[in-house]
């Protein structure tokens, strides 16, 4: 055999043309993520959006250029393309699922890499995703459920045509942060009340006027009339004729959970408060 026609053979050799297309793209790949993440030990997030999107790009060139390799090959079972097809979608039935959900996912723009998302019982922020499956940085649940855990989760594409996906990116920054406090039937529930306003007022003053730009930037970038900024305070009771004291507050979400904890102290030492001097009372009597 000539060097011409050896030459020729391999040119012609699907499969070597095959794995010579998977390993030149995958290490074309390596060599751009390895340029972003040089010199970076936490990246940013421009720096994770281009990595997702070099993956992406990258599986979907191998898989149209695998398909144009062999389309002459899958030309020929034309005549039992039907039989093929179930098969396919039989053995496959997961992997279309998964692409289905990453195309819809796609289309609509549901969210983005770095976006905070709740898939049925998961919620994270989005730190990759590709053709197959999302990866999320979990965020823990009440009364925690503004930080992270460190655990992480991989969930498959196919999840997003099943269960509803929330964007909860607004909440990244500030939060409609809502809590209840319960007291005794006893408490002088309406002045703690203004009690609690004035407190909320003095913590959140270094952060008001912010939190009123980004309320009017949420309004007008969804078209939604949401509440404003101000805290707000309702009242209720329970089967027990306990006082419950629902409190809503728009306030940066890192701050969330240490203005609960201050309110909650507060409420617990204004009602010890208002015992001992009910007490107090009794005794002159």
């Amino acid at each position: 055999m000539t060097y011409l026609e050896l030459s020729t053979s391999l040119l012609n050799n699907k499969q070597l043309q095959s794995y010579v297309l998977i390993i030149l793209l995958l290490l074309v790949r390596v060599l751009f993520v390895y340029l972003i993440k040089r010199n970076s030990s936490i990246l940013t997030e421009k720096q994770r959006q281009w990595v997702t999107r070099i993956k992406s790009v990258t599986w979907l060139i191998i898989f149209f250029g695998l398909f144009g390799i062999w389309w002459s090959e899958l030309s020929n079972f034309a005549f039992s393309i039907t039989a093929v097809a179930l098969a396919l979608v039989i053995a496959t039935k997961e992997l279309i699922l998964c692409f289905s959900g990453a195309l819809m996912r796609t289309s609509s723009g549901m969210f983005s890499v770095n976006d905070w998302i709740e898939v049925g019982k998961h919620k994270g922020e989005v730190i990759d995703y590709n053709i197959f499956s999302t990866t999320l940085q979990e965020l823990d649940r009440i009364p925690n459920n503004y930080a992270f855990t460190g655990k992480t989760i991989v969930i498959p594409n196919s999840l997003f045509l099943s269960a509803p996906v929330k964007n909860l990116n607004f909440t990244k920054r500030y939060v409609f942060h809502s809590f209840d406090i319960i007291v005794e039937p006893t408490t002088n529930v309406a002045g703690l009340r203004d009690w609690i306003i004035t407190e909320i007022n003095t913590f959140s003053n270094e952060f008001y006027e912010v939190a009123k730009r980004y309320n009017s930037y949420i309004e007008k970038y969804t078209g939604v009339d949401f509440p404003g900024p101000e805290p707000r305070v309702a009242l209720s009771t329970n089967e027990y004729a306990n006082h419950i004291i629902t409190i809503i507050v728009f306030c940066p979400t890192e701050k969330a959970t240490e203005l609960e904890q201050k309110i909650t102290f507060g409420v617990l030492g204004f009602c010890n408060k208002s015992i001992d001097n009910a007490n107090k009372a009794s005794q002159h009597i």
